[in-house]
């Protein structure tokens, strides 16, 4: 027959562990010694496992960072009527210089010769402009990117 290890000072014990189970916020808690094991888990934990709780997460994660089927972009090539494409082969800026505010942004108003960005090619700084108005609907590079002839840089709708 199995002797009961049950006494004042295990119960102590076991409150003195719930406590810092509870202060300390732990999910669970472990002890063994002397032949005695106590293992604390808990409540939020029994209630709710972890793998649920991180299966929840990343769905609305999910959720929130998928595209909606009547908002995803178009595609657009750089044979569109509004397409402003590389002229040259270099670098493309869209900034006058580091730090500074880019010339345009997604959904902005463009006039027609408004400066969009620019190209670096050959240390010459090239303007790339606006050859209509409208609203910027695409950009297509990165500030600093290297572009090739004919890459679609931007839309203007």
């Amino acid at each position: 027959m199995k002797k009961n290890n049950i006494n004042k000072e295990n119960v102590d014990l076991v409150q003195t562990f719930v406590d810092i189970v509870n202060k300390d916020k732990l999910s669970e808690l472990e002890y063994e010694a002397d032949g005695l094991k106590i293992k604390i888990v808990s409540r939020s934990l029994l209630q709710e496992k972890p793998e649920n709780q991180i299966i929840q997460k990343i769905e609305k994660q999910a959720i929130d960072v998928l595209p909606k089927k009547d908002n995803e972009p178009t595609k657009f090539t750089n044979e569109h009527p509004g397409a402003v494409n590389s002229p040259m082969v270099g670098t493309a800026y869209s900034s006058p210089e580091p730090g500074k505010e880019t010339f345009i942004k997604l959904n902005s108003s463009v006039s027609k010769g408004d400066t969009l960005l620019i190209i670096e090619a050959m240390k010459v700084m090239n303007t790339i402009t606006a050859h209509k108005s409208g609203k910027i609907v695409f950009i297509g590079f990165e500030d600093s990117q290297p572009v090739e002839f004919n890459e679609l840089l931007v839309i203007i709708e």
